[in-house]
């Protein structure tokens, strides 16, 4: 699918640059690797545009009202509430909130942690994770890896989406994440232009 950035990510990003806390695309085309300024999103935006994430993750590219998706497996099912996906934060901490039902379960909340960087400690767009949610055992043991993956694609579509918002390269690709640092105030990104590599349209491949 053709890259294309969220309605919500871009007006994030153009409210960010009427309060000048973000400055707009230099002039100059950025060339690869080039980096632009931090992208901060307030703990309190964050939760909003973790939701439109959500629904990208879920496969949901276009406006919606949708508010929940079943996935299936065999003869198991587990409705997942994409409208309802909630965050918390702490210093290098990321808490992806879903809320999930079945009938086994009833109503639960399933949650999942990520370890990423801290403002003292900046990482690259990398997150560890125990790989098993907090929440109920029966949805857990039948839908563990499944939310784990979900809850990731969702940050991971939140700060791509963010940095994608910030703008193009010189050669028309929109920017993307390099470094990730979080805390209990925020998430702060840092886009940059992207590397080439074999198989891009400007790159030859060897013979």
């Amino acid at each position: 699918m053709t890259e294309t950035v969220a309605p919500e990510f871009a007006r994030f990003v153009e409210a960010e640059r009427r309060a000048k806390r973000l400055p707009a695309l230099a002039a100059r085309k950025m060339a690869e690797g080039d980096v632009f300024e931090p992208v901060f999103i307030a703990a309190g935006r964050s939760v909003e545009l973790l939701r439109v994430a959500s629904r990208r993750a879920a496969g949901f590219f276009r406006p919606t009202q949708r508010s929940e998706v079943v996935w299936v497996e065999g003869e198991n099912e587990l409705a997942v509430g994409i409208a309802g996906v909630d965050v918390k934060l702490a210093d290098g901490l990321i808490r992806v909130r879903i809320p999930v039902r079945c009938d086994q379960s009833g109503a639960a909340s399933v949650e999942v942690l990520f370890a990423t960087g801290s403002p003292s400690e900046p990482a690259g767009l990398y997150a560890a994770t125990a790989r098993r949610p907090n929440g109920s055992e029966v949805v857990v043991a039948a839908w563990g890896d499944a939310l784990v993956a979900f809850a990731w694609q969702c940050v991971l579509g939140l700060v791509t989406g963010i940095a994608a918002a910030t703008g193009k390269d010189a050669r028309g690709n929109l920017l993307v994440p390099v470094e990730l640092a979080v805390s209990a105030r925020g998430i702060q990104i840092l886009p940059m232009a992207r590397h080439r590599f074999s198989g891009s349209s400007t790159l030859k491949a060897p013979k």
